[in-house]
């Protein structure tokens, strides 16, 4: 008679530590089934009669990925809040953020010509590829690589890496592909400047609770939007196929697997509304994710005890700074200014327009770090205002302009551009690229302070 064993599991992260488990307490002798729960921190195994399994053996089988077992006896107690470590994990996010926005990493542009934001991006892909999602993908990497080898032994070393070649061809190549897939789609649905707020807000507080996780700050992790557990094992399935191309299929089937770093860079790909920067951010991202599969980040495979856990924290701080940039951005773009005081004061300075023909004047360049300049503006209420615009040759996501409170949607050309409205209220303005990235600040004053 078949009998049921739990276990309470720590160490894992998200739905890619499930299926890594499951996979490889699957393959030992007697067990009939296995399912493991991340959110409740616990592993149900079911044994053929006279085949018992006790946590040492789980500890030896999975140790090396940092998870630790124990027999389920009982609930586990919560485990209480560390304040001290959270306030001190804060100042560290306070700093890199201060640091990466002074260098410009914060701003992802994800063109050709935007260089820091790209390398924003495959930073991304390399945090990555220090967190679970690179153990199911070195999962199916070692069966392909594995199954290969038994089939070719008696072939050239040039022979024996093909699969290996293919196979992050095909990661590479699928992430770009379906990525110009997920920008088409976002192209045709034609997304509102709220909605595409509101998609980078869900990737901002999904980067945050990865990096939460990464940091341990909490018990479990957050809740997300995932493909099926079925889909990712049949795709580790395929690796027994020994059709010579199923591993560059299974690189690109990778872009399925659930992986929250993934899936967030997937919504953000859709909040771009374009094939080949959609295609681009993606490929990108791919990139970030290719040393550690290549065996070039062996750092990340040969980590273990407190060695690992410093990589993992320095990853977690790095992905809960680029989730608070984007929890900016998307507020820019939703007009929502939580942080800002009222009652404020405004002033004429030097930056104030000059009256031409009736119309205010001001001008702005947009350079080719996608910079505006300047980026702060100061207009009259109930003036016309013509808004002069030259834009560098290459803008990045700079090549668009909006400003929700006055109706200014519109793309930027390369060279002279014009926009024209009508302040028909006073306050503090944000105006930004379509997706809230790079800021300025449009001041409208009333005419009675003239």
């Amino acid at each position: 008679m078949a009998k049921t064993y739990l276990f309470h599991v720590k160490g894992t992260t998200c739905t890619s530590c499930e299926v890594v488990i499951e996979r490889e307490v699957r393959e030992l002798d007697g067990v009939l089934g296995v399912d493991v729960s991340h959110a409740k921190g616990v592993v149900a195994i079911t044994m053929k009669k006279g085949h018992p399994i006790h946590a040492a053996q789980l500890e030896s089988l999975l140790g090396t990925h940092g998870y630790q077992f124990s027999k389920k006896e009982k609930e586990l107690p919560p485990q209480p809040w560390n304040w001290g470590r959270i306030a001190t994990i804060v100042g560290i996010v306070a700093l890199t953020y201060f640091i990466l926005s002074k260098a410009g990493f914060l701003t992802y542009s994800p063109t050709i010509d935007g260089g820091k934001g790209l390398a924003g991006v495959f930073l991304i892909g390399l945090i990555a590829s220090v967190s679970s999602c690179t153990a199911v993908l070195g999962g199916l990497l070692v069966a392909v690589s594995a199954s290969s080898a038994k089939q070719n032994q008696n072939k050239s070393l040039r022979e024996r890496m093909r699969p290996h070649i293919l196979f992050n061809a095909g990661r590479l190549i699928g992430f770009l592909f379906f990525g110009a897939i997920i920008g088409l789609v976002g192209s045709l649905i034609q997304l509102s400047i709220g909605f595409n707020g509101l998609l980078i807000l869900i990737v901002a507080l999904l980067m945050i609770g990865l990096g939460v996780n990464l940091l341990g700050i909490v018990p479990r992790g957050v809740s997300v939007i995932r493909p099926p557990k079925w889909l990712t094992h049949k795709i580790h399935d395929l690796s027994t196929s020994h059709h010579p191309h199923v591993p560059f299929a299974l690189g690109a089937l990778t872009f399925f697997l659930p992986c929250g770093f993934t899936q967030a860079m997937q919504l953000y790909a859709l909040s771009l509304g374009d094939m080949k920067s959609s295609a681009l951010l993606m490929g990108v991202f791919a990139l970030g994710t290719l040393p550690a599969l290549l065996g070039i980040g062996a750092i990340t495979s040969s980590a273990t005890g407190e060695r690992l856990k410093k990589i993992t924290a320095v990853a977690g701080v790095l992905v809960i700074t680029l989730g608070i940039s984007n929890v900016q951005n998307s507020f820019a773009l939703l007009d929502w200014h939580p942080f800002a005081f009222t009652g404020q004061s405004y002033t004429v300075d030097a930056s104030a327009p000059t009256m031409v023909g009736g119309e205010q004047l001001i001008q702005m360049e947009v350079s080719e770090r996608g910079l505006y300049i300047p980026d702060e503006l100061t207009v009259v209420e109930g003036i016309p205002v013509r808004w002069e615009i030259f834009g560098a040759d290459f803008m990045g996501c700079a090549d668009s302009l909006i400003m929700r409170e006055f109706g200014i949607n519109t793309h930027l050309d390369p060279g002279s551009n014009t926009v024209t409205f009508t302040p028909t209220q006073t306050g503090r303005f944000t105006y930004s690229c379509s997706m809230g990235m790079i800021r300025g600040t449009m001041y409208v004053i009333p005419q009675e302070t003239l």
